[in-house]
């Protein structure tokens, strides 16, 4: 939590020490606190149990691993594309989703995105490969806006390019086929935050298993031979006993975001078109809450900081601003202008507070602020 300002971005909801504790006592008991221990077993069955019910994750299997980082990176390594293969990406997301296909060798290709649900969409996808052949691709749930799966299912049946979901923000929400594989984030900012965790879930058992061996460090069966080198991502059993709770409180956590949310659209909804949300919110909970302010961007930024209130510019600026990832291509310019509605995008697009701690006060305040920008 900032110390700076009066009203912050993000607070973590997460379970109370004593919560936690009877799972903690069990893991002394059981002297076992690492290696895909008895408390992280139980944690990925209670997952899958929870993404059945929530997200209809029928014929799926799950891994835990240290983060949704390396979830997708050993995903992409299990895969086995060629070194030069090239992987498309949208140019708005976190970095890591282009830092780990870059971790495993192989190049991310950046995308426009669409400008309402602001993601990567198949019809994006296949007219960026017309221009550049690439080997899979990574669609990502935008700041926790689900990515909706049948059309990337038709993509990859059409294509034979495999799909591999970034949803990272989205755990809880995202709808499951079978047919695709998906990492998820537990990041202590994630609407299900452990600390720091991630799964992978999918249909394919065998890219489940073989990303999971690759977690520890590439060992498979029991004989302590390295059948293909790996790194150190496993999932702990401290992070696994945080998580079994966060199961238990998810629809107590959720229904306190919607209640966030319904405060906002009151509010944010007396401006009409001068401030436009991501398509579909109220239909789903964001993750983090950006509005879009037609080129406004920066000085809402300054007026709400002025008033002590915190933003931040989620997955801005847009990859290919970024001085590491600069070199990498992308598909898509017009007019000697790269990528035009990310270029609009890191204008206009301001993330506002949004957490379960903010009350219906700190919102009326916020859109207030907002609304002064107008004036």
């Amino acid at each position: 939590m900032s110390t700076s300002f009066r009203i912050s971005c993000l607070v973590p909801d997460l379970p109370t020490p004593s919560q936690v504790a009877p799972f903690l006592e069990e893991m002394h008991a059981n002297r076992w606190y690492s290696n895909f221990g008895p408390i992280v077993t139980r944690f990925e069955a209670e997952m899958l149990r929870f993404l059945e019910r929530e997200n209809g994750a029928s014929g799926c299997f799950v891994g835990t691993f240290s983060s949704a980082t390396t979830a997708l990176e050993l995903a992409l390594k299990a895969m086995q594309l060629t070194t030069d293969a090239k992987v498309l990406v949208p140019a708005l997301t976190f970095p890591a989703t282009a830092l780990a296909v870059m971790n495993v060798g192989l190049t991310p290709v950046l995308a426009d995105v669409d400008p309402d649900t602001w993601e990567l969409t198949p019809e994006i996808a296949k007219a960026a490969m017309q221009e550049y052949a690439c080997s899979a691709v990574i669609p990502v749930a935008a700041f926790g806006r689900p990515v909706e799966s049948e059309p990337w299912v038709a993509f990859q049946k059409e294509t034979g390019i495999p799909v591999l979901m970034d949803v990272a923000a989205a755990l809880g929400q995202q709808q499951i086929d079978k047919e695709l594989s998906y990492c998820f984030s537990l990041h202590a900012t994630k609407p299900f935050g452990v600390g720091e965790g991630g799964l992978l879930v999918s249909g394919d058992e065998n890219l489940v298993l073989r990303s999971r061996s690759l977690s520890n460090f590439g060992f498979q069966g029991t004989a302590g031979v390295v059948q293909q080198a790996g790194t150190n991502a496993k999932f702990g059993e401290y992070y696994a006993a945080v998580g079994l709770v966060q199961a238990q409180r998810w629809e107590e956590v959720m229904d306190r975001r919607r209640e966030v949310l319904d405060h906002y659209a009151q509010g944010l909804g007396k401006l009409g078109n001068l401030v436009r949300l991501q398509k579909g919110t109220g239909e789903f909970i964001p993750a983090v809450f950006p509005i879009h302010v037609d080129g406004r961007a920066e000085a809402m930024v300054e007026r709400l900081h002025g008033a002590g209130v915190q933003t931040r510019r989620w997955y801005l600026p847009p990859l290919y601003e970024h001085p590491a990832l600069a070199h990498l291509k992308t598909i898509g310019n017009k007019a000697g202008e790269p990528l035009p509605v990310c270029n609009e995008l890191k204008k206009s697009l301001v993330g506002l507070p949004f957490h379960a701690f903010l009350s219906k006060q700190d919102i009326s305040e916020i859109c207030d602020i907002v609304a002064g920008e107008f004036v």
